[in-house]
């Protein structure tokens, strides 16, 4: 659902406006350009009047519980799309021509003229400050100098922004320390292509902050493309940490410094991560696992597991093989 805090909705429009300029592989009928379209949305969870995309077989199954009017699809996928009631638009690039019509779809809501926000009489703001329309400032918080808060953004009480952050499209929940220089809810790292070249995905979703949460200084957390990044209780961040679009961390975990987690990863309850852990996108972590600095996962970690090395394995197995190594090094002396 798109949140109308952060989002304006420009439609609805018909599908054949829509997809004017668009070079789709196989047009609907005449008759169903008539459909009217309100909003994009992710394709498992879209209703009636809302589009979304398939562009891989991974993840075909989010059209099993659609209610969506019009889908982009490869054309290797549409017949599993149509059995649903949901109109294909039978495209090479489903991701990339969905952006596009992102794009006409919704728009950000940005600072303009004299902003009026909610703002409680025991919170203090930093007179160089700018806090957007309709934000939402509680009991006790600090805004420090330079602070840029978006339109629609609520900061819960007793939470402190040190100074020169930027927050938008994003809740921010009680007695969080969100340190120097951190950006939270910035637009993610997504691309995609067409006939017409490189396009950027616009990200329509929202980060949401539990309460006591550490956001270090120079950190970034994305939000999502089109549901949310979630940041749960207690999580505590150091500096110089990236947590891209659609990521889940869950309550307790710690992230060291340097880290870098990429799109759509799960990682579980009081996980520990040292500093400069990578890993790639789509990743699960299990509850209480831990990461060892450097290490590089590029699959699913178990519950209460260790892992280290690049790529990430088992610890055990990891030391094993360092131990192999340096037996095969001295036997060659």
């Amino acid at each position: 659902m798109i949140d109308s805090r952060f989002y304006d909705l420009a439609g609805p429009f018909s599908l054949g406006d829509l997809l004017g300029g668009l070079q789709i592989e196989a047009m609907p009928a005449e008759a169903m350009l008539n459909e009217m379209i309100s909003a994009p949305g992710d394709l498992a969870g879209a209703v009636a009047g809302q589009i979304g995309f398939l562009s891989s077989s991974k993840h075909k199954s989010d059209a099993e519980s659609s209610k969506a009017t019009a889908c982009f699809v490869t054309e290797k996928l549409a017949g599993h799309v149509s059995d649903r009631g949901i109109l294909p638009i039978i495209s090479s690039s489903p991701r990339a021509h969905f952006a596009r019509i992102v794009s006409k779809l919704v728009t950000k809501k940005v600072f303009g003229g004299e902003a009026s926000y909610k703002k409680s009489s025991t919170a203090r703001v930093h007179s160089s400050a700018v806090i957007g329309a309709d934000a939402l400032i509680e009991d006790g918080v600090v805004i420090g100098p330079y602070c840029l808060i978006g339109p629609g953004v609520k900061i819960g009480k007793d939470t402190v922004l040190e100074g020169h952050n930027m927050v938008e499209c994003a809740e921010i929940g009680t007695d969080c320390l969100i340190k120097t220089g951190a950006q939270i809810g910035g637009e993610g790292f997504g691309m995609d292509g067409d006939e017409t070249g490189i396009v950027n995905l616009p990200h329509i979703g929202r980060v949401i902050v539990g309460n006591r949460v550490r956001v270090g200084a120079h950190s970034c957390i994305d939000r999502g493309f089109l549901g949310d990044t979630r940041i749960a209780d207690d999580v505590k961040i150091d500096n110089l940490v990236q947590i891209a679009h659609n990521c889940s961390i869950g309550q307790g975990t710690m992230i060291a410094a340097h880290t870098g987690i990429s799109g759509s990863c799960n990682i579980g309850k009081n996980v520990r991560m040292g500093g400069a852990v990578g890993l790639a996108d789509h990743i699960n972590v299990g509850d209480g696992a831990q990461l060892a600095a450097a290490a590089g996962v590029m699959h699913d970690v178990p519950a209460g597991e260790i892992w280290s090395g690049v790529p990430a394995q088992p610890i055990r197995d990891h030391m094993r093989m360092i131990s192999a190594t340096r037996k095969l090094i001295g036997k060659k002396k």
